[in-house]
């Protein structure tokens, strides 16, 4: 049986052994896959919205999403024509939130580009805003019938273990070994049917660890006969964990109104989002500090203080390679805010039901609404 053991700029899969790793991965698919609302339609834009919300994200997560989002917009126009406040609320939770408002970006360019419909070729598709290889090879290969390839998470551990493709996949070297490949095993006029064997595969079986024994490939897989099968594939050691603290200010009217900012639609990860006002805590600030800053910082108030030292909630979460503490702080203001675009009053259910907030500033909110209803925070303190 052929192996490649290391990778090579020519990188050809024995005929035999492709042709076998096909008929046995195929014919697995067929008995066992999944049954997903998105599999139920061929319609590109539905499949556009899953592929998109299924990255980095559980399947079990994203179906009541999934369906929920084609409910409030079944249609490309509809996505494009619906306020961003709206998109991004029907969102929350998802996280990565740049993914909601490159879809909403790349709606308006379907409408004014193709006259609301779903363009027909892996190009167009490719020009979408926040639309990169893998989702423009998934949309053309599921819904458009094309042959182009995929090289996901999951079809990285099948490839890497049963190819035996050494060395980083994110790397150079084997991410474009791993295309190559996944390009030169799509058997004609069946890519989309392929490409979602092969997630399948990575996914409930090919996973973390692999589940050998019930693998429909092993016969064919270098991994399994190396006795090491999680030895692949070989990513870097992840970088080490930083901390960092941030504060939310805590600000009640006399309705007992929340005052809520909206981020700008530059400002990064939370972008477009609703929040407390919020700062990242420098070194040697303490968190009433950092609070009156945020309300500084956030509408230009100079007279805030810090009403209480204990934080009224505290959350932590983590992004990317960061570990946060969230901490909420009462803060009184020497003036009124007036609600505007940018910046809103909204009792605690008001904030949770109707604006669009990251997962933090919704779990903190929570426990202010909670400590409330506990009689653990007085009025007084706000």
């Amino acid at each position: 049986m052929l192996h490649c053991r290391q990778v090579q700029p020519d990188f050809p899969a024995d005929p035999q052994r492709a042709e076998d790793f096909r008929i046995n991965l195929l014919r697995w698919y067929k008995k066992n896959h999944r049954s997903l609302p998105w599999r139920a339609t061929g319609d590109p834009y539905a499949i556009w919205i899953s592929e998109t919300m299924l990255q980095q994200t559980q399947v079990a997560t994203v179906i009541p999403y999934f369906q929920r989002w084609l409910t409030l917009f079944p249609t490309v126009r509809d996505l494009a024509e619906a306020p961003l406040d709206d998109v991004l609320q029907a969102w929350q939770g998802l996280g990565y939130y740049s993914r909601a408002r490159n879809l909403h970006k790349a709606a308006q360019q379907i409408v004014a580009n193709h006259d609301g419909v779903f363009p027909g070729n892996y190009d167009d598709v490719l020009a979408l805003p926040g639309v990169g290889r893998y989702t423009a090879g998934a949309v053309c290969s599921i819904a458009l019938g094309l042959d182009t390839p995929i090289v996901d998470a999951n079809v990285v551990r099948v490839l890497c273990r049963v190819f035996g493709i050494h060395g980083d996949p994110k790397g150079g070297e084997a991410q474009a070994a791993l295309w190559r490949l996944a390009t030169e095993l799509i058997p004609s006029g069946d890519a989309g049917t392929f490409n979602q064997a092969m997630m399948e595969l990575g996914a409930l079986v090919c996973a973390t660890p692999p589940k050998c024994d019930g693998c429909p490939v092993r016969s064919e897989c270098y991994a399994f006969d190396t006795g090491a099968p999680s030895a692949l594939p070989e990513f870097a050691p992840k970088p080490d964990f930083t901390t960092q603290t941030d504060v939310s200010a805590i600000v009640m009217d006399g309705d007992e109104k929340l005052l809520l900012i909206r981020r700008p639609l530059d400002a990064g990860l939370w972008a477009g989002l609703w929040e407390l006002p919020r700062v990242t805590a420098e070194a040697e600030e303490t968190p009433g500090a950092a609070a009156c800053r945020a309300i500084r910082e956030a509408v230009g108030i100079e007279d805030a203080k810090a009403v209480e030292i204990t934080p009224l909630g505290k959350v932590r979460h983590g992004v990317t390679t960061r570990k946060i503490t969230l901490l909420g702080i009462a803060v009184s203001i020497g003036g009124m805010v007036t609600p505007s675009d940018k910046a809103a009053w909204a009792t605690t259910q008001e904030a949770l039901d109707g604006y669009a907030l990251a997962s933090p500033q919704r779990r903190l909110i929570e426990q202010i609404a909670e400590r409330r209803r506990a009689a653990v925070v007085q009025p007084t303190l706000f």
